[in-house]
């Protein structure tokens, strides 16, 4: 018998819903040369500090390969309707029950349209009631200020303690970072303010529809 805390975790395949999008999980076949595209994009190299050098479809699917979907996850944002593939969201979770995400619009006619509130909200009720992590944390680039005053605007509390620096990949340059927070508790007291009554009457999350986690055939 495995000692306490040794056991693998089940694989996870999730769908959910996010108002006009749908997040699920990432299968190989969803690699393409568009996703490819968005990241040597001029904004996501500024705001998200990728190279700049042109990838193809076989990149991609080398990087969904890096996923387990246990303990590291990759879901796609999809439209509802249409499926169109606008974005991916990685989500890393320790053993202490915290969760490191980080979200990637890279359609970029489904930027600054309220995208990240859709997607947001709903992951952070699938994080914390689904998954039952405690915490959830995001790291964002000084100098991408839009996000990250987007972030607060949503709720995200920032962290004390400066993050860590980053290298360029573009110059060398040593680029400042900070750390975003949330935990389960400071979340779901945020549900009931104001500030959050109004973010969630403008977004329908989907909380009740179903999250698919099947654990038939997980290996």
């Amino acid at each position: 018998m495995p000692p306490p805390g040794s056991e693998r975790l089940s694989k996870r395949e999730v769908w959910f819903k996010c108002n006009r999008y749908f997040l699920r999980t990432i299968k190989r076949e969803d690699a393409s040369d568009r996703w490819a595209e968005w990241l040597s994009d001029p904004w996501t190299v500024h705001v998200l500090n990728t190279s700049p050098a042109r990838i193809g479809k076989r990149e991609i699917a080398d990087y969904i390969k890096q996923f387990d979907q246990r303990s590291r996850l990759l879901l796609g944002i999809f439209e509802m309707g249409s499926r169109l593939h606008v974005g991916f969201v990685r989500i890393d979770l320790d053993g202490a029950g915290t969760a490191l995400v980080n979200a990637v619009i890279g359609e970029a006619a489904h930027r600054n349209r309220g995208a990240t509130t859709d997607v947001f909200v709903a992951l952070l009720d699938f994080l914390f009631n689904t998954v039952g992590v405690k915490r959830t944390r995001a790291s964002v680039l000084l100098r991408n200020q839009v996000t990250l005053t987007y972030l607060l605007k949503l709720g995200w509390q920032r962290e004390e303690a400066p993050g860590s620096a980053v290298r360029s990949i573009t110059d060398g340059s040593a680029l400042e970072t900070c750390m975003l927070s949330w935990t389960r508790e400071g979340y779901h007291a945020f549900r009931s303010t104001p500030t959050g009554r109004r973010i969630l009457r403008r977004v329908s999350t989907g909380a009740s529809a179903p999250v698919r986690i099947p654990s038939a055939g997980d290996k």
